[in-house]
């Protein structure tokens, strides 16, 4: 292998733990942002037909004339699309943790810092994982590395497969024959 390519595959291998780290910093507010979303969506709609999400879901069904079923549905793919990234994420995260050479460690780790509704200092994650500091920087390099790998090596892929399965199959705005 010659020295380009070499090259290349490290600066790859940066791109995606560079891209890691970027989602990892977005977990909790993408967590926070879909659940507010869901509830306003709920509230919503509670208030205006006086029926909640799930009541609204089946009544779409049968094409309420005076709800807005594209825009309904617009808003629930999009949560569904985040909640989708949040899987892949927990699905990697819970991957780490079952790999055998202190993946639970780092998989704790990560979760403590970027997965946790409470956001932890190094310090007290630390303190928690009873490791100190150096080896905390050392550790959750690694763990990002070792996640990196959990998350495009393995639960993208799998998703990948599934959405080519779907993408062929139309929305409830586009049916035009009622349901059965």
């Amino acid at each position: 292998m010659d020295n380009r390519k070499i090259t290349g595959m490290i600066r790859e291998k940066k791109k995606y733990i560079h891209e890691v780290k970027l989602l990892l910093k977005l977990y909790r507010k993408v967590n926070f942002h879909v659940s507010d979303r869901y509830e306003q969506i709920d509230e919503s709609l509670y208030d205006t037909y006086r029926k909640n999400m799930e009541e609204i879901i089946s009544s779409v069904l049968e094409v309420d004339s005076y709800m807005n079923i594209e825009k309904l549905e617009q808003s629930l793919i999009d949560i569904n699309t985040s909640i989708l990234l949040l899987n892949l994420m927990d699905s990697a995260l819970e991957r780490l943790r079952r790999y055998p050479d202190k993946g639970a460690v780092y998989a704790k780790l990560l979760e403590l810092k970027y997965f946790d509704k409470n956001k932890y200092s190094c310090e007290r994650i630390s303190e928690k994982l009873d490791i100190s500091r150096t080896t905390y920087f050392r550790y959750s390099k690694n763990a990002i590395q070792m996640y990196s790998t959990m998350l495009f090596g393995y639960a993208i892929p799998e998703v990948k497969e599934v959405l080519e399965k779907m993408k062929d199959l139309p929305l409830v705005a586009e049916k035009t024959s009622p349901y059965q």
